[in-house]
């Protein structure tokens, strides 16, 4: 899929393509919502998955998405690119209750220490 796609519309793919009870794979039709998460994951392109980590919240999701969400852009964003975001995601813990929340479920993963210790003391309860 092409970066011109809007942000809106990729979030929605990735609500829709996460949303389903069922195992995904590679051949489903929305999976270019995943695979351009992947791609964003280079330094070129994190302001790009942060506005996408911020806009797919604003949609109040279900639990499944969240968590997906959680577990795979956010904690990959942190992990990666979390000295660039971390003055970002300790504001948005502080203005956004939902967001606060949404790092619960963010692991370290390959965070910096320092990063991670500042993560940990913003975000509500792990999940």
């Amino acid at each position: 899929m092409e970066d011109s796609v809007e942000v809106e519309t990729w979030a929605d793919a990735y609500i829709e393509l996460h949303s389903v009870e069922q195992e995904i794979d590679t051949d489903h039709p929305l999976w270019w919502a995943t695979e351009r998460t992947m791609h964003c994951l280079r330094r070129d392109f994190a302001e790009e998955l942060w506005e996408f980590v911020l806009v797919v919240l604003g949609k109040a999701p279900n639990d499944r998405v969240l968590s997906c969400l959680a577990a795979g852009p956010l904690e990959d964003l942190i992990a990666y690119d979390g000295k660039y975001f971390i003055d970002r995601i300790e504001l948005m813990a502080r203005q956004n209750p939902a967001f606060k929340d949404l790092l619960g479920g963010v692991w370290r993963n390959q965070s910096p220490e320092e990063i991670w210790s500042r993560v940990e003391k913003c975000r509500g309860a792990a999940w």
